[in-house]
């Protein structure tokens, strides 16, 4: 393979089974993408101006031997595709598990989750102010989690959707890894799984300003991405709901049969 096109690779690998999957008779997930499309671009509507901050001022960046050389307002191309990409596999995941797993375990723990991390997250940005990318992520997570924990402690819909978030978000925990992986370190399993001497990783498609962030690693991937990771998905999950309820898609049926909007999915 060129190693220009590497980047696009892995964006066009994972989106490849969802997409192909999307028109199967028993989720048809397709059906969804009136309420997918712009829960994708409300997100994208966050993250792209965040992404050509960030890039602009050194704290990520690209290397252009494993891209395309198509660029958009200082961008690649190929990270404006990501953020398609990425969103689509994991909200597909989330609603083939709705499909398959009408009634998941670990209710009772979704919301105490939502909380902690909100916790977690604003004491990370607090005590990381000089460290642009944790204290960023962090601090935006915090907020979005807090309003999550509180908006699903109080409206029986929102703290479905809170559930079934979190219930997705651990199994997905596994494709971001790997994906973040290769864009990270292209052999991202030779490293240690946690691994602290950052200035090893080689061959990065994506590199990291290890001064802003909190220069650990999962394999070649900053552990901060798993909180970055999970506002970009959770976002465009909650947005994802908002939008179905908004236009009557009852997401969670089954292709063809009647449910009340407000029913148990």
């Amino acid at each position: 393979m060129n190693p220009h096109y590497l980047y696009l690779a892995v964006d066009l690998a994972v989106i490849g089974i969802p997409l192909a999957l999307s028109f199967d008779r028993k989720v048809r997930f397709a059906r969804f993408w009136p309420a997918l499309f712009p829960a994708i671009g409300i997100m994208m509507a966050v993250f792209m101006p965040w992404d050509i901050a960030f890039t602009a001022n050194g704290i990520w960046g690209f290397n252009e031997a494993y891209l395309s050389g198509i660029w958009l307002l200082g961008l690649p191309l190929e990270e404006w595709l990501f953020f398609i990409c990425i969103p689509y596999a994991c909200v597909f995941t989330y609603e083939s598990l709705k499909h398959y797993i009408p009634n998941p375990p670990g209710r009772p723990f979704a919301i105490p989750a939502s909380a902690l991390l909100a916790i977690l997250t604003a004491s990370l940005a607090l005590s990381n102010p000089d460290r642009s990318y944790i204290a960023v992520s962090c601090g935006i997570t915090a907020v979005f989690s807090a309003c999550l924990a509180i908006a699903a402690a109080t409206r029986p819909h929102v703290k479905r959707w809170n559930h079934r978030l979190w219930f997705a978000y651990l199994p997905l925990l596994i494709p971001f890894i790997l994906s973040n992986g290769v864009l990270t370190g292209i052999h991202f399993w030779e490293y240690p799984f946690l691994n602290a001497n950052v200035d090893q990783i080689q061959d990065q498609i994506v590199w990291y300003n290890n001064d802003h962030n909190l220069q650990f690693r999962l394999f070649s991937m900053p552990i901060d991405d798993l909180i970055y990771g999970f506002l970009m998905i959770a976002m465009t999950i909650i947005g994802y709901e908002i939008v179905a309820s908004k236009m009557g898609l009852v997401t969670g049926s089954t292709p063809g049969a009647q449910q009340l909007q407000n029913g148990d999915r």
